[in-house]
Order: C-alpha cells, then sequence, then structure tokens
C-alpha cells in the first residue's frame, strides 16, 4: 500500500507541466506559464533560461538572477510572448 501511494505521488509530480527538475524547455516557455508557476517553476524556467542564453551576446553575460529579474520585466509588458521571444525584443 505505502508503495503504491509512493508510486501514486512520484507519478503526479512528474505529470506536473514542463516544470519537473530539468524538464524547461526555454524555446517554448511562455510569459502566461512563467507567470502562473510556483517559486520552483520560475527557478526552473530561470536557471533553463541562464543555461540556453550563456552564449548569447547580449544576455549572456547576466547573471542567474539578473537574467530573472530581466525575465520578470519583459513578461509583465509582454504577457502572451514566448519568454525567449520577449527577452529579445
Amino acid at each position: 500500500m505505502v508503495r503504491l501511494l509512493a508510486l501514486s505521488v512520484s507519478s503526479a509530480v512528474l505529470a506536473l507541466p514542463a516544470f519537473a527538475a530539468g524538464t524547461v524547455d526555454p524555446a517554448t516557455v511562455t510569459c502566461k506559464e512563467y507567470n502562473q508557476s510556483s517559486h520552483q517553476g520560475m527557478v526552473d524556467i530561470n536557471a533553463a533560461m541562464h543555461e540556453a542564453l550563456k552564449n548569447d551576446p547580449k544576455l549572456g553575460a547576466l547573471g542567474q538572477y539578473e537574467l530573472a529579474d530581466l525575465v520578470d520585466k519583459v513578461c509583465a509588458d509582454k504577457p502572451a510572448s514566448k519568454v525567449m521571444d520577449a527577452l529579445h525584443q
């Protein structure tokens, strides 16, 4: 019984939308998804964005916290955009 419960809980966690650890696709995350995410979801998105943009000439020099602040700002201004598109506009 305990084993079944543990499997059910782990399945539910893995079924969460794109924000389970390591499953964020920076190219597809929208500002709406970002804004509606839990704190951990936002952290996961920011980490994925930081990794994806580390070689970007404009955004690659930003630290993870600076990039997170920028994502907050651009997503507030462009809530219907993909995060990556909003960052490059």
